[in-house]
């Protein structure tokens, strides 16, 4: 017997009759014990999930007092919602009038989690199932045309008083919420056709116009179309039976009226929200909004000031005094930014929990010190702000930005600061300087001791209190606490807080305290006082101030030669970078501008001048400024003509980054550094002297020169010195023209530094026998590892000398940087009295399984190193080994797999992947083009610098596999 696993309503359907006493029971039951229930807890949830005063009032507020994407909605009970409905619809007979409804508050349910798909599915099922299919109400379920408009909506039919007691179907109000459902996915077009549809339908029922009307400027809203938005808001407050709902959407309209610059509308419209008698911060807000509005129509910022203090008096409005101070400071910060910091630090004080509001007090302050200039103090208030705004802040990008960014800048003045006061003071006569010096040992000496005097009189103060049992607080002071807690000792707390000003002085109640409270001076201004920053006082850094002497204070003065020189290195370079910052980070294109003009005047011989230069050209062509920018770029073909920097300039190559050209280049390029690597010199010569007649300068053009001298270097055929100077002249060339390009400088200085090695490296080939003999004596064709003198250790050599000639020479592989020829003819070498290797048994090291392949196409491989990924997965999860390629030398290419604890466990992955490899992960690849073995990590390390695979292989064959 099969059981019948339907849902009751299914069976229901098929087997109950729909009779007026089972309808009546069914619907009955159906509204108060799932429907009735599910809706007051959906109801509380959307209540209780507005923004709770997270609001920013200075920018147009979202539509809605929530937002699905800040997860305010309490999942839990959605989720109860969700089961209620569903038992809803499964338990009772679908013929009732409330399955529809229960099916709504399903979807509205899914529409608050986030859930937007199921949410769609359920409001689009709503509207197809639940559509009428009597012939007299509509044609067909798509849609009917009435008086030749199309209809998609039911008709209700609520005509007379016993019409309006009618249940309403709820397969009308599925619609609105579906097209907000479709808003929130973005699909803007689909949106606009159904609200067009409905909107003009005949039969769409008048008590949902409201809603139609809020969907419809929502859906503007959210796409910025403000003029558009109007009219439809407009309806929406007029219909709107929500007093919350039309107080918010009464202010939103006054906004975007003062952003469509129509403050008489906007003043009526914030009249509107006071007089609708809102919560207490909108009230406030809208208060706000009228001051400010009236301030920027009328330009009588006193009246709008003298507004906001009388608001200040009023008790209703002292849990907003944070917000009155800072818009107080809004208000007179174009005119007056010393005052607004004044009024935004006073909000600051106000006692809150407005988290929005400190943030905007706190990033109020900063961005008025960002626009001084003032950068220590904009990047202590930037913390702050971070430190409390919330991650959907509108604003959290650039406050995040400049915090980052002003640490840097603020360490670079720091230096400049730092190390023009000690060059002031190293300028100085021996005479004046020891005055200067001693006159600031005294006043260090005198501020200890005033410092220590009071301290001891408040550590004295407290105990007497203590002792005496004094009642400070009067009658209404707390009672004392007995127990050995901190805070219970009187004495303790006295004397903790003497330690504190003791060791930080007198400290204001705020954020990031322990930072040093000097301001750093500019600069650029030579006339500013001597100053030395509180944490570069090295003399006293752990000495007692007692102990301080000039002797101390002048240790770190850049009094010789050498420590000036690296001074005004230091300063150079901040100066440098400094320009960098305010440019590429910052975006402040002016500043750089000035920092990089006042960097030339200061220094005319910077050792980075044209770079200097062509970014000043750039810089002023990016703000229009021709003539500046002209003068520029002939400063710089003129003076350094042979650099970099006018290359660029003369052939605009920086224009073919953003055009197809780029992944020509970029694709020529790879052909001839894959040629490159090939061995085959010719052809890769050949591709990069393509490069250059036919696109000129590129964005590729340092990688291409730095190539170019790789194989001038590659393809020098001896010791020889012309090959040599030859060699040495190209990678140098490279070095100046590229000196400010980072990674390229880097790569030729390292082509510079094997170069350097050659004839060290001539002299050691020169003792080293490159044969070596079998157990019968017989002379072998193999090459023994080597290592260079510049490495450690080095093998050990015999003293006794043999005269051998090699049949073949010196691997080209072997060399440090790859770049070394091999060497023809005999060589007289030193030979050993048996083979030595520089590998060791090291069973505590950490082990690599190593998979090398032969003559292996890169296809193949890439198979194998997915096919290996894909079984560490499955067979070793747990062990997280990670494969990847590895290219020793050109000819030998590997996977590498690790990392592996120790030997044991390393030789247990090799044995089992060693019978696995060929059987069922690569069986594509013939045994006999791979083999498997494994190396400790010191023993990689060495191969890596030798490419002696074949002397390692020996090596594991000799101690780790049985014969």
């Amino acid at each position: 017997m099969v059981q019948d696993r339907r849902p009751p309503s299914e069976v229901m359907l098929e087997k109950k009759k729909w009779t007026w006493k089972r309808r009546f029971f069914q619907n009955m039951a159906t509204r108060f014990n799932y429907y009735f229930h599910a809706k007051v807890k959906l109801d509380r949830v959307v209540k209780s999930a507005n923004r709770d005063g997270q609001d920013n009032y200075n920018l147009l507020l979202p539509f809605y007092p929530y937002s699905l994407q800040s997860q305010g909605f309490n999942k839990g009970e959605l989720d109860s919602v969700i089961d209620k409905t569903t038992m809803a619809v499964q338990l009772h007979d679908p013929r009732g009038k409330w399955i529809d409804d229960c099916f709504l508050l399903m979807g509205r349910a899914y529409f608050y989690e986030g859930d937007l798909d199921n949410a769609n599915k359920t409001f689009q099922y709503v509207n197809i199932t639940f559509a009428p299919k009597s012939k007299s109400e509509y044609k067909t379920v798509v849609g009917a045309r009435e008086n030749d408009q199309i209809s998609i909506a039911t008709n209700e039919k609520r005509k007379g008083f016993f019409g309006k007691l009618k249940h309403t179907k709820a397969r009308n109000d599925a619609f609105l919420w579906r097209a907000r459902t479709l808003l929130e996915q973005k699909e803007y077009d689909e949106v606009q056709a159904l609200l067009n549809i409905l909107h003009t339908d005949p039969n769409f029922p008048h008590r949902l116009d409201g809603e139609l009307a809020e969907v419809r400027a929502y859906s503007n809203y959210i796409q910025k179309r403000y003029p558009e938005t109007i009219a439809p808001l407009e309806e929406a407050i007029d219909l709107s039976r929500n007093r919350v709902s039309r107080a918010r959407m009464s202010f939103i309209l006054g906004q975007l009226y003062v952003q469509l610059n129509r403050p008489d509308s906007a003043l009526e419209q914030f009249r509107n929200v006071i007089g609708m008698k809102p919560d207490p911060m909108m009230d406030f807000q809208a208060r706000v909004q009228i001051a400010k509005t009236n301030a920027q129509t009328t330009g009588d910022i006193a009246k709008s000031i003298a507004g906001l203090h009388h608001m200040l008096r009023k008790e209703r409005f002292q849990k907003f005094r944070d917000g009155i101070y800072y818009t107080m400071g809004t208000l007179v910060a174009p005119k007056d930014p010393e005052t607004a910091i004044g009024y935004m630090k006073q909000g600051l004080k106000m006692p809150s929990d407005n988290l929005m509001q400190r943030t905007l007090n706190y990033k109020g302050i900063a961005d008025i010190y960002y626009e001084q200039r003032n950068y220590p103090d904009a990047k202590k208030y930037y913390d702050s702000t971070a430190g409390v705004m919330t991650q959907d802040f509108a604003d959290a990008a650039t406050v995040k930005t400049r915090k980052e960014v002003l640490s840097d800048v603020v360490a670079k003045l720091e230096i400049i600061h730092r190390e023009d006061s000690l060059q002031k003071i190293a300028a100085m006569s021996p005479s004046d300087r020891n005055i200067f010096l001693t006159k600031m040992v005294a006043g260090i000496k005198t501020k200890a001791a005033e410092e220590k005097k009071k301290a001891s009189e408040e550590a004295a103060h407290g105990l007497d209190a203590a002792s005496l049992g004094m009642n400070v607080g009067g009658a209404y002071s707390p009672k004392d606490e007995k127990g050995e807690w901190y805070f219970y000792n009187a004495a303790s707390k006295s004397a903790g807080y003497s330690e504190f000003k003791r060791r930080w002085g007198n400290r204001q109640p705020g954020d990031n305290w322990r930072r040093s409270q000097n301001g750093v001076v500019n600069a650029a201004n030579s006339n500013a006082p001597i100053e030395i920053a509180e944490d570069h006082k090295t003399a006293t850094k752990n000495i007692s101030p007692d102990s301080l002497t000039t002797d101390m204070l002048s240790a770190d003065l850049p009094l010789t030669p050498e420590k000036l020189a690296a001074s005004q290195k230091s300063v150079k370079e901040a100066w440098f970078d400094l320009g960098k910052l305010y440019h590429d980070k910052l975006e402040n294109y002016p500043l750089a501008i000035e920092t990089y003009d006042s960097l030339l005047i200061l220094f005319p011989d910077h050792p980075r001048k044209p770079e200097v230069l062509y970014s000043l050209y750039v810089w002023h062509n990016k703000l229009n400024h021709t003539a500046q920018a002209n003068q520029y770029k002939t400063l710089v073909l003129n003076q350094y003509g042979n650099t970099n920097f006018a290359d660029i300039i003369r052939s605009g190559g920086l224009n073919d980054a953003d055009g197809p050209r780029k992944k020509q280049i970029s694709a020529l390029y790879d052909s001839a550094y894959t040629a490159f690597l090939d061995g085959n010199y010719d052809k890769s010569m050949a591709l990069k002297q393509q490069s250059d007649s036919s696109y000129g300068f590129s964005f590729l053009k340092p990688k291409f020169d730095l190539l170019e001298a790789m194989l001038i270097v590659k393809t020098d055929t001896a010791f020889v010195t012309d090959s040599l100077q030859r060699s040495r002249k190209a990678v140098q060339a490279v070095l100046t023209k590229y000196a400010a390009d980072e990674p390229i400088r880097t790569q030729a200085q390292a082509l510079m530094d094997a170069l350097d090695h050659r004839a060290e490296l001539t002299a050691y080939l020169a003792k080293l026998e490159v044969r070596k003999k079998d157990a019968n004596g017989q002379l072998l064709d193999e090459n023994i590892t080597m290592r260079y003198p510049w490495q450690n250790p080095q093998p050990v050599l015999a003293d006794k000398v043999n005269v051998a000639t090699a049949k073949t020479p010196v691997d080209s592989s072997a060399i440090k940087a790859g770049i070394i020829a091999p060497i023809p003819g005999p060589i007289a070498t030193v030979a050993p009295s048996k083979p030595v290797t520089p590998y060791k048994i090291t069973p505590d090291n950490p082990f690599f399984v190593v998979l090398s392949f032969q003559r292996v196409s890169k296809e193949l491989m890439d198979e194998g190193l997915a096919q290996f990924t894909r079984y560490n997965a499955s067979k070793h999860a747990a062990d997280k080994i990670e494969v990847g390629s590895f290219v020793l030398t050109p000819n030998d290419v590997m996977l590498i797999f690790r990392l592996f604890p120790n030997e044991d466990k390393a030789l247990a992955y090799f044995d089992e992947i060693r019978d696995e490899a060929a059987i069922s992960i690569i069986p594509k690849i013939r045994p006999t083009e791979y083999n498997f073995f494994v190396i400790s990590r010191d023993n990689f390390i060495l191969l890596n610098s030798t490419k002696d695979l074949t002397g390692y292989r020996k090596f594991f064959t000799d101690n780790y596999v049985t014969q």
